[in-house]
């Protein structure tokens, strides 16, 4: 039998399709189950969250900048399994962008980069267990890379119809990159390449990320050297080799090299 869960408070805890709740902050919220087959059965029970106070930081982020946020073995001096620690990362405003996680004998951590003006919640967790919560504060708009995305939308507006399909959106924006854009090795980055007419297959790769996440699809970044595929760029292209991109479109990965032709 199917079963709807829900939070009334979701900025004290969270519970997923599953039944999984996730702490978030200090409080109390309501976890109700829910019979789906109309019924009107359902169950509730309090969650109380209790955070200690040398667990949680507020950490100020100005745009543009980055950090790696995580434990160490200095602010967790028992701890052993550093390898498996997760992080739960509540950006659904895009208030900073996520570039990659590393972790070692010592420490996790992720490497974010603020974005816009806002509040975001990392949470460390290690089998489920919170070991330490880290709210971030952007305190200002990284303009760059605002007049990029702004850019990237109004690319979509002249190449996008509303009846397009998800593989039609991907194709006309790869087919932007390569017809708008000539190879260049070195290339700039995506927000500052925006603005001229070289790209290499980094660049182009990221582009192709920012239309991909735009239509909501989910997408990963190849590399030639080492012949995997990675969540997110930084990776692949440490990785070496040529960078590019595939895409998840109707159930299946379909590659897309973006990369511009030469000149």
């Amino acid at each position: 039998q199917s079963i709807s869960w829900s939070s009334s408070d979701t900025s004290v805890a969270t519970v997923s399709s599953d039944g999984t709740v996730t702490a978030v902050a200090n409080g109390t919220t309501t976890v109700t189950a829910s019979a789906v087959d109309g019924s009107g059965k359902n169950g509730s029970c309090n969650v109380v969250v209790k955070i200690p106070s040398e667990n949680a930081q507020i950490i100020e982020l100005a745009g543009g900048d980055s950090i790696e946020i995580g434990p160490t073995k200095a602010s967790l001096p028992n701890f052993t399994d550093f390898s498996n620690i997760t992080f739960d990362i509540q950006n659904s405003n895009n208030i900073v962008n996520v570039s990659g996680f590393s972790s070692n004998k010592v420490s996790a951590s992720v490497c974010i980069r603020g974005v816009r003006v806002g509040s975001v919640v990392i949470i460390a967790k290690h089998n489920g267990t919170i070991l330490q919560r880290y709210t971030v504060n952007v305190t200002s708009n990284w303009g760059e890379y605002l007049a990029y995305e702004s850019w990237r939308h109004s690319i979509e507006k002249q190449i996008w119809t509303n009846d397009i399909s998800s593989k039609g959106k991907m194709d006309a924006a790869k087919n932007y990159i390569q017809t708008h854009f000539t190879h260049k090795d070195g290339a700039p980055a995506a927000w500052y390449a925006y603005t001229g007419t070289v790209a290499d297959c980094i660049t182009a790769s990221e582009f192709m990320g920012g239309f991909a996440a735009d239509a909501g699809l989910k997408i990963q970044y190849g590399s030639t050297l080492s012949g995997q595929y990675y969540d997110y760029l930084v990776n692949a292209s440490s990785a070496g080799g040529h960078t590019f991109t595939r895409i998840f479109i109707n159930n299946s990965w379909e590659i897309y090299d973006a990369n511009p032709p030469h000149a």
